[in-house]
């Protein structure tokens, strides 16, 4: 049984929640760019490439006010997105997958390297969980599906690692990693997570905005 959902989770489902994502995205973006045309009738249309590049750059690296003032927030924010970003694309088991379901493959990172990425994410996850229970600025701000989305991104990283470490019943732990993977998909253009696409266009558009102003990148 445990076989068959995790041939079907790496097969028709993997197409399914990778197209459903790319999707999704689409949209959130090309719904976003309606509003903001929506809200700048009437205003200048020209934008500033200079300046909406500068401000994603700025923001990319801690180099903003918001990282000074919280820097401790800000390695957690790193701690936890740069890991995703490279065990995700780089794992030697994902880069494997990906080649016997698309036909691609890439260069991949040492397995040591990808259990210590996902110990130091998982860590990151707890900082900002913590912080959003605790702080008190924040804990009036934090909703139930604020927590359940940070719970969400954990489940694969949890599962991922005890799998590698061949934690319980090895087959079962990877079927969770892989359907856990899939819900993120699934529910990220849905979510606060879509910020890994509309965090590019917005920065862009504060940018160029502020850059007219010649106020900087902010």
């Amino acid at each position: 049984m445990i076989r068959a959902v995790y041939d079907f989770a790496t097969g028709p489902m993997l197409w399914f929640s990778s197209a459903f994502f790319l999707c999704g995205l689409a949209y959130r973006l090309v719904r976003y760019r309606v509003l903001m045309s929506k809200a700048r009738q009437g205003l200048p249309a020209d934008f500033r490439p200079g300046w909406a590049l500068a401000s994603i750059v700025h923001f990319l690296l801690p180099l903003n006010r918001t990282a000074r003032s919280s820097p401790w927030s800000t390695l957690a924010g790193f701690g936890l997105h740069i890991p995703l970003l490279v065990v995700g694309l780089f794992f030697s088991a994902h880069v494997v997958m990906v080649e016997q379901r698309f036909g691609l493959s890439w260069p991949t990172i040492p397995d040591a390297w990808a259990d210590g990425l996902t110990v130091l994410a998982l860590a990151s996850l707890a900082f900002l969980a913590g912080k959003r229970l605790l702080h008190p600025s924040l804990k009036g701000l934090t909703e139930g599906k604020d927590l359940a989305v940070l719970g969400l991104v954990a489940l694969p990283l949890l599962t991922g690692f005890a799998a590698h470490q061949q934690w319980g019943e090895s087959l079962l732990m990877l079927t969770l990693h892989v359907l856990s993977a899939h819900a993120v998909l699934i529910v990220a253009p849905f979510t606060k997570l879509t910020h890994m696409a509309l965090f590019f266009v917005s920065r862009a558009a504060t940018g160029s905005d502020f850059g007219k102003r010649e106020v900087g990148p902010w």
